[in-house]
């Protein structure tokens, strides 16, 4: 086997210059196979944080009622004593008890039609970490004599306002009955998704229960679990704990998000595979090319005694060797080329135009080192597929012909 992998590695740089080329072309293939699936991973990830993250959470509790009317009344009886329960399991992290009424906010210069969510803002910050995306103004710190608003840096253009302005929301009681309230801009956040900047507000819980009628309502509860795969058996237990709401996790919630998140997993390999099957096609013709020069080469090697199994053999490590070689030099330039734009970013030209449905400007590409070994393994599988017709054609020769061809 050495004398045969020796006799491989010769027969290999016999023509440097067409090798050179194939495991250039193999470099060249991978690192472009290896960027598409790492952008196409990073976008799938910075749309699953900013919208799971940084929105929805993994799952939320609401009365059955509420989903088709997003109104006060329907409110989760106990909803405080539930989000504490749910807090104290080892599998969740945090459940953060929100009152959410739908109703328009104005300013001097225009209104708009806005989602309200009264917060305890140390809880939600533990929630969707909406205090670490303030760009304006502060969190939910002052006590002024209005009670305090954040908004979305998307409304605040929409409503020329900013930190410090005076603006009015106009919501539905517990009774049904049209309020109206002053509240003052702390602070303006920022997120990818300007559609989410433009609808959604937070007050604080007890200011905004103030004006509904109450003092404990609570519409939603967000819940953060301890492991992101297990939401589905959480989201079941917690159904099972409280029959009378109506429990929904991220999938359910996001259903779009969920198919695409999916099918991920199978588009990366398949996006290698297609790009490995290409460049396997250029090996293979290099290998044959290589076959019909060495004819008569061939010819007395088997003449002289060498079995067909051996020279078959022979065949086969010149093609994984080059693959090995195309392959370690690949996978390592496209490692550093991740890390390099991991920590850079890769600006997308003309992704603004796209924030509207949560894509960002900038996405920071990353692979997992689990996903070079299957490259790997889908290099060689197809180096070794792509030798076998030309190893095929080299023991079909005839020695006595084969060894007269110039």
């Amino acid at each position: 086997m050495k004398t045969l992998i020796k006799i491989s590695w010769r027969n290999i740089w016999r023509n440097r210059s067409r090798s050179i080329t194939i495991i250039t072309a193999l470099i060249l293939g991978l690192m472009g196979g290896v960027f598409s699936a790492s952008m196409r991973l990073a976008l799938e990830e910075q749309q699953f944080e900013d919208t799971i993250d940084n929105q929805i959470s993994h799952i939320q509790l609401h009365h059955p009622e509420f989903i088709a009317n997003p109104e006060a009344q329907y409110y989760i009886k106990g909803g405080l004593e539930i989000a504490s329960e749910l807090s104290d399991r080892d599998d969740i992290i945090v459940a953060s008890p929100r009152a959410v009424v739908d109703g328009m906010i104005a300013s001097a210069n225009m209104s708009s039609g806005v989602r309200i969510k009264g917060i305890d803002p140390e809880i939600e910050a533990r929630t969707t970490g909406l205090d670490e995306l303030i760009t304006e103004g502060t969190y939910f710190s002052e006590n002024g004599r209005l009670p305090s608003v954040v908004i979305g840096q998307a409304l605040a253009d929409n409503l020329n306002s900013g930190v410090g302005s005076r603006l009015v929301l106009t919501f539905q009681d517990i009774e049904g009955e049209m309020v109206s309230s002053s509240f003052r801009v702390e602070g303006i956040y920022k997120l990818t998704s300007k559609s989410f900047e433009e609808r959604m507000v937070f007050v604080n819980f007890p200011d905004l229960n103030r004006i509904i009628g109450e003092n404990d309502i609570v519409t939603e509860i967000a819940v953060v679990i301890e492991n992101p795969d297990d939401y589905r058996d959480v989201a079941g237990i917690i159904s099972g704990l409280y029959p009378n709401t109506k429990v929904r996790h991220w999938a359910d919630l996001q259903p779009a998000l969920y198919y695409s998140l999916e099918v991920l997993g199978e588009a990366l390999i398949w996006i290698l595979i297609i790009i490995i099957m290409a460049v396997s096609f250029g090996l293979l013709n290099t290998i044959l090319m290589s076959i019909l020069e060495r004819v008569r080469e061939l010819g007395v090697l088997l003449s002289v005694g060498m079995k067909r199994r051996k020279v078959f053999s022979m065949i086969v490590a010149e093609t994984t060797i080059i693959a090995i070689i195309g392959g370690v030099i690949g996978l390592f330039m496209s490692w550093g080329m991740i890390e390099i734009l991991g920590n850079t970013g890769v600006p997308i030209p003309g992704a603004e135009g796209l924030e509207d449905f949560g894509y960002a400007s900038v996405l920071y590409p990353r692979i997992e080192t689990a996903f070079y070994f299957e490259i790997a393994v889908v290099l060689v599988f197809f180096a070794v597929l792509a030798s076998i017709y030309p190893a095929w054609k080299a023991i079909r020769l005839q020695p006595a012909v084969a060894v007269r061809q110039e």
